[in-house]
């Protein structure tokens, strides 16, 4: 049979194309992995519920004091930092005040530090100099009373008056000369305790005056009180806030709570710590686990059932946290009559969209093969499967991103990490 020139052409690369495939798989080495088996064993068996996603902290974060909004600096749904500033009043009276308040402290400060540092030497000189002319002009007193009262009582030419004006003369430089004397004794001795007791208590009253309007300028900035996300913004710049008054409400999503409500005849088989596996379906396709964190004793009045917190940390996505309050999920609560179940490495599942697939080896060929499963609970590195899988058999706990079908695998034996393919 005559084939067209073209079609010929066809035919010999696809040949061609099948052959260099085939030697390509014939090269290809094994991928090394490590292995371990499915077990069966005893553990509770799950109930399905459904729980609603939360925060596992909410703040509705009010002012402390009355005052009108200078900024507000966050909008919804804005990532905050604890700590960091989220709306500011104005503050501009408080300012003038707090630098009045800072100029008075100096004052008192340097009062202080005077009287600390005592007398110093040119005041001292002064006193000393002050003292010798006090000392000099009592000396020249004393000469000339003496003097004119023995001209007045010989009754020499020395009027009443004159006599009388070097008495007070002498009188008023033995008072001058007494006080120069006590001033300098003061120089010399320095500041009283009393006094400097007294200075330091003027500073620390001033201090405590700073510091009470430093605390209420911070007070006029409002901040996160943990790492979390805006979601209410309750006063805009502008408005009048008064003290108390909630202007921001922030939840925290670094972990959250998913709450279930659990009836009589299962809460009692919860315990703190239990492990739950988690979907929550459209926020993430990767296994969610969390522990059960919390049993309320008090049931709802109409519904009779116990509220349960499985908390469970979380994780950022492209638009923010991947679980978001008021998600839905549905948990695999841990409640059930125990009974006998196949239990796989949690690190065997490989997740493919919304399927769950486990690489089984075949013992003979150790080629692998990638079975669908369906997963129940989990019990803390286990969890369980059922699908087409057995007790015994062998899968692919790590290396088992890049497998398919078919491939032919290397065992290796006692190793955590993945080595390789060359």
């Amino acid at each position: 049979m005559n084939f067209p020139k073209k079609t010929t052409s066809v035919l010999v690369v696809g040949i061609l194309l099948l052959v260099a495939v085939n030697t390509q798989a014939v090269g290809q080495k094994p991928q090394n992995v490590v292995v371990s088996k499915i077990q069966e064993l005893e553990f509770s068996g799950s109930q399905n519920s459904v729980g609603i996603v939360s925060p596992s902290k909410v703040a509705r974060v009010g002012a402390a004091v009355d005052g009108r909004v200078a900024e507000f600096l966050v909008e919804e749904g804005d990532a905050v930092k604890a700590g960091q500033p989220v709306v500011k009043l104005q503050t501009a009276i408080l300012q003038f005040q707090l630098q009045g308040a800072k100029a008075e402290l100096e004052l008192r400060a340097a009062e202080l530090e005077e009287l600390e540092a005592g007398t110093t030497k040119e005041e001292l000189d002064a006193s000393v100099a002050n003292l010798r002319a006090a000392e000099a002009a009592k000396k020249f007193s004393d000469w000339n009373f003496t003097r004119i009262e023995k001209l007045f009582q010989g009754g020499q030419v020395v009027s009443e008056t004159e006599f009388q004006q070097a008495q007070a003369s002498k009188k008023r430089d033995e008072q001058l000369y007494q006080a120069a004397v006590s001033s300098h004794q003061i120089n010399v001795r320095g500041p009283r305790k009393e006094q400097i007791t007294q200075a330091k208590a003027r500073l620390n009253s001033q201090l405590a005056t700073l510091k009470t309007l430093e605390e209420q300028l911070l007070r006029h900035t409002i901040v996160a009180p943990f790492d979390g996300y805006v979601t209410i913004k309750q006063s805009e710049q502008g408005q009048w806030v008064a003290k108390g008054e909630v202007v921001v409400q922030i939840i925290k999503l670094s972990e959250v709570d998913v709450i279930v409500n659990v009836t009589a005849d299962h809460v009692t088989k919860l315990e703190l710590g239990n492990q739950v596996r988690i979907d929550i379906p459209f926020a993430t396709e990767g296994l969610v686990f969390g522990d059960v964190f919390a049993i309320v004793p008090a049931a709802d009045q109409q519904s009779r059932t116990f509220p349960v917190k499985i908390r469970v940390a979380n994780e950022d996505g492209r638009a923010g946290p991947l679980l978001k309050a008021g998600m839905l999920a549905r948990v695999q609560l841990p409640v059930g009559p125990p009974k006998k179940m196949l239990m796989a490495p949690k690190d065997a599942v490989v997740l493919n969209g919304t399927r769950r697939t486990v690489f089984v080896v075949d013992a003979a060929t150790k080629e692998v093969s990638e079975v669908a499963v369906e997963l129940g609970v989990s019990n803390g590195e286990m969890i369980e499967v059922t699908g087409d899988v057995q007790a015994g058999q062998s899968v692919v706990i790590r290396g088992n991103e890049r497998l398919k079908s078919g491939q032919v695998i290397q065992v290796v034996a006692g190793q955590s990490e993945v080595i390789e393919q060359d």
